[in-house]
């Protein structure tokens, strides 16, 4: 088994640049309404536009807040210390703390 964690997003292609930024991650899909996000070949997170259905119908409801059912995502890091909070610093001025 693998997990496979996947969020839906406003803006999928901010989103993804949001998450590359701060977890110098690098996209494998690409695009508009999905994106996968790995390091090397591991996927480490899914992005999906909020209202587009696919063949699976919508994944939420947008209007229902607060978002995430009591999920949280964690993601540790190895180099945390050695350089990435800066750029954490610099992804969270991007948009007030959180991503797109």
């Amino acid at each position: 088994m693998r997990p496979q964690p996947l969020i839906a997003v406003r803006d999928v292609e901010a989103s993804s640049r949001w998450y590359q930024r701060l977890l110098g991650c690098r996209s494998a899909h690409g695009g508009k309404e999905y994106e996968r996000l790995v390091t090397g070949d591991a996927l480490i997170l899914q992005l999906h536009n909020w209202h587009v259905e696919h063949h699976h119908g919508l994944i939420g409801d947008p209007e229902d807040k607060p978002y995430g059912n009591g999920v949280l995502l964690w993601f540790e890091l190895d180099d945390f210390d050695q350089g990435r909070y800066p750029r954490a610093g610099d992804a969270s001025r991007d948009r007030q703390d959180t991503p797109p």
